[in-house]
């Protein structure tokens, strides 16, 4: 035989052995006879299949529980089969066909170590209940000593409600006095005394200044002023409010064109009925008529003489500068 005739036949003795290790795994020797997969979007599946020499199958159910099984083979040709469960619980658990055993003497120590468990927590296994801690007879005799003392004590003695000294009676008397001298004061002057913060007629005075007008300062619907509450508001801007209290009252409105009318009325210090009465708008300003302003030169009646306009120099007339309004 010659040399590259040689080769060859080495070549393909040496495949042929090479080969024979994984002979038994070809897929051409394993067909599958059987195939099945299903799944849905819940995650949910279930799939399996089947060989001559090898079978598997898996599902996994709505609860989160995956079992499956398979089986094959082995090496020795012995049939080798496998069934697990797997969950969030229990985790991982399998039993099979081919896990490890025991040699016979780690049985037998498992077997006593048992034993001496269960002989130790048998010994264990009643636990005394703690008692409750009992007193000693000086401790009895000395607390029913102490509560005869108390009830004596207790039975013997009847408490007397504090009695005032002479000085806080005299003080309380005239705090009530002049607590009962004010309240028919407020109550007299209530029921006499006219509050209403607009009147018919008032002789009152106001600033003169380039914000004042010769007009008529309130108009009649705010005479009628009716001495309760009430309020409302538009989304315009017009609004009327006001209210009466014992010693003080309040009214204001303001109309379509921008004009601002209100009054009111109090008791000052001195204990007289004092009236003010007020208008605003955005060409003459604020003006207002009152009963409690001082008399000055600069002061005239609103009702009898027009205000004549100061100088641009007078100082008032530097307060009250007419502001520009802007469009």
């Amino acid at each position: 035989m010659n040399l590259p005739a040689l080769i060859l036949v080495t070549t393909m003795v040496s495949y042929t052995a090479g080969s024979t290790v994984g002979f038994d795994l070809h897929p051409e020797l394993h067909p599958i006879r059987s195939l099945y997969h299903s799944q849905d979007y819940y995650g949910r599946y279930s799939y399996g299949y089947s060989t001559p020499m090898i079978t598997r199958n898996e599902v996994r159910t709505s609860d989160g529980v995956t079992r499956g099984g398979y089986s094959y083979m082995d090496s020795n040709g012995i049939l080798q089969s496998v069934q697990y469960t797997s969950d969030p619980v229990h985790g991982f658990q399998v039993a099979a066909t081919n896990l490890p055993q025991d040699l016979p003497d780690v049985a037998a120590a498992k077997a006593r170590h048992l034993a001496l468990f269960n002989k130790v927590q048998a010994g264990h296994s009643v636990v005394a209940v703690p008692q409750p801690v009992q007193d000693l007879p000086e401790v009895v005799a000395a607390r029913q000593a102490h509560l005869a003392i108390l009830e004596s004590a207790r039975a013997g003695v009847i408490p007397q409600p504090i009695q005032d000294t002479p000085e806080v009676a005299r003080a309380k008397a005239d705090h009530l006095a002049i607590l009962e001298a004010t309240r028919a004061r407020d109550e007299l002057a209530r029921r006499t005394v006219h509050l209403s913060p607009i009147r018919q007629s008032i002789t009152g005075t106001t600033l003169s200044g380039p914000s004042q007008s010769t007009g008529p300062l309130i108009s009649s619907n705010l005479a009628e002023y009716k001495p309760a509450v009430e309020g409302n508001q538009a989304n315009f801007g017009l609004y009327t409010y006001g209210y009466v209290g014992p010693l003080s009252s309040h009214a204001e409105s303001r109309t379509a064109d921008g004009v601002t009318r209100g009054g009111y009325s109090f008791i000052d210090a001195f204990g007289k009925l004092q009236h003010v009465r007020y208008v605003a708008d955005d060409r003459h300003g604020f003006r207002v008529e009152a009963t409690n302003l001082l008399t000055t030169p600069t002061v005239q009646n609103i009702e009898s003489q027009p205000s004549a306009l100061p100088h641009k120099r007078d100082p008032l007339y530097q307060i009250n500068k007419p502001r520009k309004r802007s469009i």
